[in-house]
C-alpha cells in the first residue's frame, strides 16, 4: 500500500472538521467564524494540487477521475435525494410536484447551480467538480511547451473575475465561483508537489512558522473585513490572496510541527473526508431543525464533532466493503 503523508492526513481531517463546524449556523459578526467560513477550502485545493500524478495517458487519469471524483459526485446526491423529499415533505406537509422534484436534480447536473429553476442538492459537493476541472486544465497545459505560462495566465484571469463577481455579482453560483477564487492555490500545491517542496519537517521551526503565518493571516483578514465595510472594494479583493496564502501555510505548517504524532482516527478520517463532506449535510440539517438558533463556538464544536463521530462508523465500513465511497477501487 502506497505510504500516506502524515501532515497530510493532520491537514485534511483538520480541514474537513472545519467545514463541519461551519455549516452549523452562527452568526455572520462573530470574526473567527466568518475567518474559518471564508479561508478552509484552500487547504482541500492546495492538497489536491500537491498529490496531482501524471497517469501517462489520457485513458488512466479518466478513469482515475471517474473513480474519484466523478463517482462519489454523482453517489452522494443520490445518496442525499431521498432526505431531500422528506425535508421538503417535513417543511411543507405535502410532497413536491414533479417540477419542485426536478429542481435540486437539475441543480446537481449543473453541479450544484441555484437560480429560478433549480437548487443545490449536496450544496458541499461543489468542490469535487471544481477539482475535476482543474485536473483536466492541468492535463492539457502539460501537453503544452508553456503549461506554466499558461496556468499563470489562467490564475490572473481567474483573480480578475473573481474580483469582478464580487462587485456585480455576474457568475453562477458554487463551482464556478470556486474555479475563480481557488485555482491560484491549486496550482501553487501542483508546483511544490512537481518540484518536491515542503517536504521535511521541523518541529520547531514549523511551529515557528505556523505561529507567524497565522498571526499574519488573522491581522490581514482583519485589515480585509474593515475594506470591506469602509467600500474599498479594489484592496478588499486584493487582501484576500495574501490572506489566505498566509492562513494555508500556517495550517501546514502547523500540521508538519505534528507530523510525528500519528492517530489511526485522523488518518481514518483523511480517508474518509469525502464520505464526511457528502453525508454531513443531512446531520447538520437535522441539528438545525430540532435547535432552530445559531451556536456560539462552544456549542457548535461539540456538535459538529459529533456529527463527525456519527459519520466515522461509516468510513470504517466503506474502508471494508465499499470502496466506491471513499472514491476507491476494492
Amino acid at each position: 500500500m502506497k505510504e500516506r503523508i502524515n501532515w497530510i492526513d493532520w491537514a485534511k481531517a483538520l480541514a474537513v472538521c472545519s467545514v463541519v463546524f461551519c455549516h452549523l449556523p452562527q452568526s455572520q459578526e462573530w470574526f473567527y467564524y466568518r475567518y474559518l467560513q471564508a479561508l478552509t477550502m484552500v487547504i482541500f485545493f492546495f492538497i489536491s494540487g500537491y498529490l496531482k500524478k501524471d497517469r501517462g495517458s489520457d485513458k488512466e487519469n479518466w478513469r482515475k477521475y471517474l473513480q474519484s471524483l466523478i463517482t462519489p459526485y454523482i453517489l452522494y446526491n443520490i445518496i442525499v435525494y431521498p432526505y431531500w423529499i422528506l425535508k421538503f415533505y417535513l417543511s411543507n406537509s405535502t410532497l413536491p410536484d414533479f417540477f419542485q422534484a426536478m429542481k435540486p436534480l437539475i441543480g446537481a447536473l449543473l453541479l450544484e447551480h441555484e437560480n429560478s429553476f433549480c437548487e443545490p442538492l449536496n450544496g458541499p459537493l461543489w468542490y469535487l467538480p471544481a477539482i475535476l476541472i482543474m485536473h483536466v486544465t492541468i492535463g492539457l497545459c502539460r501537453k503544452t511547451k508553456h503549461q506554466h505560462w499558461i496556468m499563470i495566465t489562467l490564475c490572473v484571469i481567474s483573480f480578475v473575475l473573481y474580483a469582478a463577481n464580487k462587485y456585480w455579482y455576474f457568475a453562477p453560483n458554487l463551482t464556478p465561483i470556486g474555479l475563480m477564487r481557488n485555482l491560484p492555490y491549486y496550482y501553487l500545491g501542483y508546483l511544490f508537489g512537481q518540484y518536491h517542496l515542503f517536504r521535511t519537517c521541523s518541529p520547531q521551526r514549523d511551529l515557528a512558522c505556523c505561529i507567524l503565518c497565522i498571526s499574519a493571516s488573522v491581522l490581514l483578514f482583519a485589515w480585509h473585513l474593515d475594506a470591506f465595510y469602509s467600500g474599498q472594494h479594489i484592496l478588499h479583493i486584493i487582501l484576500f490572496y495574501p490572506t489566505n496564502i498566509a492562513f494555508l501555510f500556517g495550517v501546514l505548517y502547523g500540521c508538519k510541527a505534528i507530523n510525528g504524532i500519528r492517530f489511526s482516527v485522523v488518518t481514518n478520517i483523511s480517508i474518509g473526508t469525502i464520505v464526511i463532506v457528502g453525508l454531513h449535510i443531512v446531520l447538520v440539517t437535522i441539528v438545525n431543525f430540532v435547535c432552530s438558533h445559531s451556536y456560539h463556538w462552544y456549542e457548535a464544536l461539540p456538535l459538529a464533532l459529533v456529527i463527525i463521530a456519527l459519520l466515522y462508523p461509516v468510513i470504517r465500513f466503506a474502508q471494508r466493503h465499499a470502496p466506491m465511497l471513499l472514491g476507491r477501487r476494492r
